[in-house]
């Protein structure tokens, strides 16, 4: 008998209690996207059938929405934080972004 897996979320381990917590809130709420930027937790979110986006994603979507002028100064911000992007990833996200 077939078994509808839809509403839980299947890890496949190494991900930590908040990011399981928010893809089972996404499942419950019917969201539009997660917010997540991790890889591993993001490949396990999409083989769940989420719909993800990342820090990077939202800026792009507010430049393409209007919501903000430019996104080269929030950009400049990441590149200094803790969390790693790759410079080729930023470049390509300022290009999408028309900058």
């Amino acid at each position: 008998m077939p078994v509808d897996t839809s509403q839980f979320v299947l890890s496949a381990g190494g991900l930590g209690q908040g990011e399981i917590e928010a893809m089972a809130l996404y499942k419950l709420m019917a969201a539009d996207y997660l917010l997540i930027d991790d890889r591993r937790a993001r490949i396990i979110a999409e083989s769940n059938q989420i719909q993800c986006i990342g820090a990077l994603g939202i800026l792009v979507l507010a430049k393409q929405k209007g919501l903000v002028n430019e996104i080269a100064s929030y950009v400049n911000i990441l590149r200094t934080s803790p969390i790693h992007y790759s410079e080729a990833l930023l470049n390509k996200v300022l290009q999408l972004a028309g900058e």
